[in-house]
């Protein structure tokens, strides 16, 4: 194996120690970070990388002046509290958390010299807005780091296959020239609730944004076929991707809205392994919030490795009229490859 195709995985102690969710599931969230790092250990082999903080001008590229320092007040505060409306707390010290979050994508950007992988296990904060925290996320990391990328030239393709949908990526990058596809539960009232077909962008960004939304309950037989929309990259040619790799999608989850095992996270890595030969891959950990979020980390990458695993039975779903949903949709995308070649 050579160097440039080996494993990066941003690190610091201090991931175990951070949580921006709801009070009731923050430790599930650090428990996430203890047993990932863990399995890391012990199942591959990669290069640790040391984060560094941003500075606070870095967070207006997306979030608007008064609300960075709304978030740099609340750090001052002594006892916890919500920056939003009940789900995204706040905590004393939390602005610079804030900063090694940002910090570790930034790190990444560096290292991409040397590296085709990194991964970035805690990130992908995809639903914040530039004015609010929304839904476990007081920044929108992802999209910071590709506005920061476009600025250096770069052509960037988002993957987003978090359980819930991506609005705050959606917002901010909507207008911009940035490959957005989006895999994610939807029956119209699920969390945050938009993600709708027919919203392809607008402006610069029209027929960049793609939804894909999977039914409740949908399975990795339902996930797999999705996963033949993300041809619309190759057709893209990025030379850069970033993949928000959530796993609450794990039927064990805590927060269940699909039925999604291991297998799933697995094949995705595999899936955009495909793309390392020509674009730089930076992952994200994003949402998990059960017993199988850490195994389903390493999971996607043993795939981003090359490695096929089967931790556990495949599984699939009851709805037959499933998969043809999803095959209606990505047929009604896939005359974007003439759009992008």
């Amino acid at each position: 194996m050579s160097f440039q195709s080996m494993l990066g995985i941003v690190w610091d102690q201090k991931f175990t120690e951070i949580a921006f969710s709801h009070p009731m599931i923050r430790d599930w969230s650090k428990a996430r970070m203890r047993e990932f790092i863990k399995l890391a250990r012990e199942k591959l082999t990669f290069v640790e990388i040391k984060p560094i903080y941003a500075d606070e001008n870095d967070l207006l590229l997306v979030h608007t002046r008064e609300y960075v320092n709304k978030l740099k007040e609340v750090s001052k505060i002594p006892y916890l509290g919500f920056l939003d409306d009940g789900d995204t707390v706040h905590y004393p010290g939390i602005f610079d958390d804030i900063l090694l979050v940002l910090g570790s994508s930034f790190t990444a950007i560096k290292y991409f010299k040397y590296l085709n992988f990194i991964y970035v296990p805690l990130g992908g904060f995809h639903h914040s807005l530039p004015h609010k925290a929304m839904g476990f996320c007081p920044i929108n990391d992802v999209s910071i780091v590709a506005l920061r990328l476009m600025e250096m030239g770069e052509k960037v393709a988002i993957i987003d296959v978090d359980a819930h949908h991506g609005n705050g990526l959606q917002y901010i990058l909507y207008n911009k020239p940035i490959l957005k596809i989006n895999i994610f539960a939807y029956d119209g009232h699920f969390f945050p609730g938009t993600g709708k077909i027919d919203e392809v962008g607008e402006g610069e960004g029209k027929g960049y944004n793609i939804n894909i939304p999977l039914p409740l309950g949908s399975a990795d037989d339902v996930f797999q076929r999705s996963l033949e929309i993300l041809d619309l990259v190759e057709d893209f040619r990025p030379s850069y991707i970033l993949v928000v790799a959530g796993v609450d999608g794990h039927k064990d989850d805590q927060l269940k809205s699909l039925e999604l095992t291991t297998n799933s996270y697995n094949m995705l890595g595999l899936r955009i392994r495909r793309f390392g030969n020509k674009s730089k891959i930076l992952g994200f950990g994003g949402g998990g919030y059960g017993p199988m979020s850490a195994l389903s980390m390493i999971s996607f990458l043993e795939g981003l490795l090359g490695r096929k695993t089967y931790y556990e039975p495949l599984t699939y779903s009851q709805n037959k009229y499933s998969i043809e949903k999803i095959e209606k949709i990505i047929l009604r995308f896939k005359g974007l490859s003439n759009f992008f070649s």
